[in-house]
């Protein structure tokens, strides 16, 4: 009997899945799981894809990646080591790790039927000393490494010192391409199949185990340390914002993966301000822990909706919840999780 024939609701069998999922620690497409027959035939799939992984993670390489970069003024903002830069070199750094490991450049990447792919973050997570502490012509010094699960999740663990100051971060990506000239839908693909030395994971990262179920729905918090993030659908605050397409656009005419946080911290310190709470927040306030998971995009002469969905001192640290929706369809494009020191 097809799974979608017995007795489970949707319900039933959506948390079925994801706890397959989370067992074997692997991700199966939708076209795949639809397909079983019976729950015994989901088993033994997964059973025998955990042995296919087992036995080609022994042929694949260690891609890694070292970097120095000095703090010049295209660094810096508000006196500080800018997290817009920040988020544009680790994404730099994770694309040419995946450039590396299949000998193409990020231009050439194509699936079977020519479609031009893009490396698409899905999640972004990084521990950081506070902005402010980096000081211009000091030297980072990045080490990062890749890792990979099936031919479209790609992971990596990327590092950098700056004398005493240290910085840790972690990065996913799936491949996708966009079905229509718009943003409104992007797809996820595959690269056509050529060289790929990136090694294989035999299981799949909690990191991206816990992007699947916050996506679902699955997931009611985060944990950093001592602080909680709940994942309620409560509103503190709706604010409209207009992309601007100088700064918030990239190259390919998306919405910057980079822009999401700043003007996530864009709309928070203008709330602040108004209530006459912080009145410089993006001086006082300096970054040390981010979380972002994405969703989707959205064409630049659409609107973004931020909602701040809550904001609680801890001691000299806020912490913050907040989401970004396409205004055209109320798509949720992304959730993001900050922590902000003051200084």
């Amino acid at each position: 009997m097809p799974i979608t024939d017995t007795s489970l609701d949707s319900i039933d069998l959506l948390v079925l899945r994801v706890a397959i999922e989370k067992y074997f620690r692997m991700e199966i497409s939708d076209s795949e799981w639809y397909q079983f027959n019976s729950i015994h035939q989901a088993l033994t799939h997964f059973h025998e894809q955990k042995d296919d992984i087992e036995h080609i993670a022994l042929s694949y390489k260690n891609i890694k990646l070292k970097r120095e970069q000095e703090i010049r003024m295209p660094q810096m903002a508000n006196d500080a080591l800018a997290e817009n830069w920040l988020l544009k070199e680790l994404g730099d750094i994770h694309w040419s790790l995946i450039s590396k490991g299949l000998e193409q450049k990020t231009s050439e990447f194509r699936d079977d039927l020519g479609n031009r792919l893009y490396a698409t973050f899905v999640r972004i997570s990084y521990l950081i000393n506070p902005l402010s502490n980096f000081q211009e012509n000091e030297i980072i010094n990045f080490e990062a490494d890749i890792k990979r699960f099936g031919n479209n999740a790609y992971y990596s663990e990327v590092s950098g010192l700056c004398n005493e100051k240290k910085l840790h971060a972690f990065l996913a990506t799936s491949f996708t391409h966009r079905e229509n000239k718009g943003n409104e839908h992007i797809a996820k693909s595959n690269p056509k199949e050529r060289t790929n030395h990136i090694q294989q994971l035999k299981h799949i990262p909690e990191f991206l185990t816990e992007y699947r179920l916050l996506k679902k729905g699955l997931l009611e918090e985060l944990k950093f340390n001592e602080i909680t993030f709940y994942l309620g659908d409560s509103v503190i605050l709706t604010i409209n914002y207009v992309i601007n397409p100088y700064y918030d656009i990239n190259g390919v005419g998306l919405l910057y993966f980079a822009s999401y946080p700043i003007i996530t911290d864009k709309c928070v310190g203008d709330f602040l301000k108004e209530k006459n709470e912080i009145n410089n927040f993006d001086s006082d306030y300096q970054t040390v822990y981010r979380d972002i998971f994405y969703f989707a995009n959205c064409n630049r002469n659409d609107l973004v909706v931020f909602k701040l969905n809550s904001i609680e001192k801890v001691d000299n640290k806020l912490v913050i919840s907040s989401s970004l929706f396409r205004h055209s369809d109320n798509t949720l494009m992304v959730r993001i999780f900050t922590i902000k020191q003051s200084n």
